[in-house]
């Protein structure tokens, strides 16, 4: 079957770039990717072997203008799809559903990684409006409630649901935007898995990998590290993106870290060097408050690697706590910084650990995922041809019976 599959924004190595790369590539329906923002050489190379369509840009800035802007704009965007076209696929981790309103004509389906979290994540909304002054505050309650009522308008147009972690389905029960679990499919964003683990190291140095902003809290494992006080040679390392948005934090997690040379910033890492931070890697830190699912711990237990995380959200599917990783409490720098110590200076225990984890994450594959979402779309496409069918034929009985003698 052929799909167009549109996402607002594809211009960073994220997850949600990872996880649509890795679905159009391994999938065997024909995909057509629509965006309106293509950066292709921020993001993920192999997407210009794909069949990628920019549409009128679509602004990245995460102000209110800009993000009413955007919003205005994808949902008056009729998407220019080829006649032979079945079905829209929607990739949804926030105003993408506004979509739907011009472009029904076709069945539209979600796959979501997140509703929009600063309309249906608490978690998410407490530390925002924590940033912003009280006359700050009044525009995003505004903004947050008129979007939530035209979002879940937006939600009756999708004829299925896939989503990418309990984590995202419980904001979307939460959030009233669909109920019904009959017409929602789990599907986890996996990684790549290799049987061998033979070339992996355990060097005294502790990996922080992922999209450098200020929702991954990052500066929890800057303080924990700098409070566990580790002898040399231990480092800290902090590899990740960075875009416009998001130069002040990463200013602000430079300042956290003063002048110590055991916090080291690696910026914009290619993917070669990035594979060889995981490999060489002791064990990995990650500090999102309430991630969605999270690419990053499976990719360090991938590699062998423990990984201490905030037991919050997709980290507690995916890590079992003191056999895989460690999952603390946030702003527990305490705890942090004795369990930080406890797997580097405790001789085999990150090798041990790491072990445990490389085994357990094979359960989340690419292959995998990319197989319950193409089983899924196909069922849910037949499904709606079966009943179209039955309608057709029930009209078709109808005329009969208004025509018989």
């Amino acid at each position: 079957m052929k799909f167009a599959l549109y996402h607002p924004w594809i211009y960073l190595h994220g997850g949600i770039e990872r996880s649509l790369l890795e679905l159009v590539q391994r999938s065997h329906h024909d995909w057509t990717i629509f965006t309106g923002f293509y950066d292709a050489e921020h993001t993920f190379s192999d997407f210009r072997s794909l069949n990628v369509r920019e549409l009128r840009k679509t602004s990245v800035k995460r102000s209110y203008t800009g993000v009413l802007a955007s919003t205005i704009q994808t949902f008056m965007q009729k998407l220019p799809v080829d006649d032979d076209t079945d079905a829209i696929v929607v990739w949804c981790d926030g105003i993408g559903d506004m979509l739907t309103f011009r472009n029904r004509s076709l069945p539209v389906f979600n796959i979501c990684s997140t509703p929009l979290r600063a309309a249906f994540d608490p978690v998410y909304e407490h530390l925002a409006l924590r940033q912003r002054s009280l006359a700050a505050r009044l525009p995003y309650w505004f903004l947050k409630h008129a979007f939530r009522v035209i979002d879940r308008r937006a939600w009756r147009n999708y004829t299925g649901v896939i989503t990418t972690s309990a984590e995202v389905k419980k904001r979307i029960i939460q959030g009233r935007l669909l109920e019904d679990e009959k017409r929602m499919v789990m599907a986890h964003p996996g990684v790549d898995w290799s049987a061998d683990i033979s070339d992996v190291e355990y060097q005294p140095y502790i990996l922080m990998p992922g999209r450098i902003m200020w929702t991954k809290n990052i500066e929890q494992g800057i303080r924990a590290f700098l409070k566990a006080n580790l002898p040399q040679p231990w480092r800290l390392v902090v590899a990740g993106f960075v875009d416009a948005k998001s130069t002040a934090y990463l200013q602000a997690l430079q300042r956290i870290a003063g002048h110590d040379e055991r916090v080291v910033f690696c910026l914009s890492p290619t993917d070669q060097q990035l594979s060889d931070l995981y490999r060489t890697a002791s064990f990995c830190l990650f500090t999102p408050l309430n991630e969605d699912w999270g690419i990053v711990p499976l990719e360090a237990m991938a590699r062998g690697k423990p990984v201490v995380a905030i037991a919050r959200g997709g980290p507690t599917e995916s890590i079992v706590h003191e056999k895989t990783g460690y999952l603390l409490e946030p702003g527990d720098d305490d705890g942090w910084a004795q369990t930080i110590a406890r797997l580097a200076l405790t001789p085999g225990l990150a090798r041990q650990m790491g072990i445990v984890a490389h085994d357990h994450v094979k359960r989340y594959s690419w292959n995998q995922f990319a197989s319950t979402v193409d089983e899924a779309l196909l069922y849910w496409m037949e499904a709606a041809a079966m009943e179209a069918a039955a309608m057709d034929g029930s009209c078709r009985e109808s005329d009969g019976d208004a025509v018989a003698p």
